[in-house]
């Protein structure tokens, strides 16, 4: 059993915590836990389907996914890579290229605005931001679109023998009719740049894509501790967060080959309202119990990787693994002894999804 293994099985608990009235320590019944976990799912799709119903949803289909240009070849592309071509045909995009990945935002810089009846882009002086104004679809009858970088900085740095630009610190948001629909804040990003790994120090990253808002933190404790936080939200009240607690096996970044094998242990805590998946993984004995391709046994997955549900303090269920048939199963343990295959609330899984965001199959 490999870590990425044990992680997808973390990954897929959390999917299981939800929003619920703050209570007191209690004991739950095993029928008013399971009950928990099957809103849990209601609640996750609701919040899917207020992601695709808001107004990014909505942009990022309209310029990306909808078929709404035919070319000189019969073949229908989307707005948004008709305007690209548009924009790179024009030469535009000539200071971009030959720069090794470096993205080239001070010769970039200038209003490029959309001209409906010539259908090119034109270009203005503007020596403060790259600002692109467009129609946001192909119907609409005015540049009532608005894409704008205003800041951008890097750092160089290698990894191996390629060379790689990080950014540090960045900022562009795009409007429709004035609305906010898409904002990416980048700041605060530090690098301990080694000659064979450059280990992070520290980021924060705060993305909107509305109606959520995502913001995602990074940031060193001491030489061998870091803590990395996420949360996701939305004013509907889809509410998750995931806080983890990772300690490194050395502080000696530069001899850093493989950051898993670098890391000693990780504390997870997965919130979402009153409700928590707390776990534990020791990824430094299943790196040493998995050399030369060996698989770990059953209780050795439940020795090294360990997870408990909770409702606000209440524990209401162990999370376990198993095998049957060959085949690995994440059970729920309930206060009774009670048993269910976590696969067996997800079953629709995939077809709920998929239905969800239908209108983003490419056809």
């Amino acid at each position: 059993m490999k870590l990425k293994n044990i992680a997808i099985a973390f990954l897929g608990a959390l999917l299981f915590a939800t929003c619920s009235k703050k209570d007191d320590e209690k004991e739950y019944t095993a029928e008013e836990s399971k009950a928990v976990v099957r809103s849990t799912m209601d609640n996750f799709y609701n919040c899917l389907q207020n992601l695709n119903d808001g107004g990014f949803a909505n942009f990022f289909h309209e310029l990306l996914f909808k078929e709404a240009v035919r070319d000189q070849d019969g073949e229908t592309q989307s707005w948004g890579n008709f305007l690209g071509e548009k924009f790179e045909a024009q030469d535009y995009w000539d200071p971009q290229k030959n720069t090794e990945g470096k993205f080239a935002y001070q010769a970039l810089k200038g209003t490029y605005t959309w001209n409906k009846n010539r259908e090119l882009w034109e270009k203005t002086a503007n020596n403060e931001n790259i600002t692109f104004i467009f129609p946001a679809t192909k119907e609409a009858t005015t540049n009532n679109g608005k894409l704008v970088i205003d800041q951008y900085e890097d750092t160089e740095t290698t990894y191996g023998n390629d060379k790689v630009y990080l950014p540090t610190a960045a900022h562009l948001y795009a409007s429709v009719d004035n609305t906010k629909v898409f904002e990416v804040t980048v700041k605060n990003v530090t690098f301990d740049k080694k000659t064979n790994f450059t280990m992070p120090l520290s980021a924060h990253i705060s993305i909107y894509t509305n109606p959520f808002t995502t913001t995602i933190q990074w940031n060193r404790q001491n030489p061998e501790n870091f803590i990395f936080d996420f949360a996701f939200s939305s004013p509907q009240g889809c509410t998750t967060g995931l806080h983890a607690d990772i300690k490194l096996t050395t502080s000696d970044y530069g001899n850093i080959t493989n950051f898993n094998e670098a890391i000693d242990k990780i504390a997870i805590t997965a919130t979402q309202g009153e409700l928590q998946i707390k776990g534990n993984i020791d990824v430094k004995s299943i790196n040493e119990k998995t050399k030369g391709g060996r698989e770990l046994s059953v209780e050795q997955m439940n020795t090294y990787a360990k997870a408990e549900l909770f409702k606000g303090n209440s524990k209401i269920a162990d999370v376990k693994y198993e095998e049957e048939n060959d085949k690995g199963v994440i059970y729920f343990i309930f206060s009774d002894g009670s048993k269910e295959k976590a696969k067996n609330y997800v079953s629709d899984f995939e077809d709920r999804v998929t239905e969800i965001f239908k209108r983003f199959g490419r056809k």
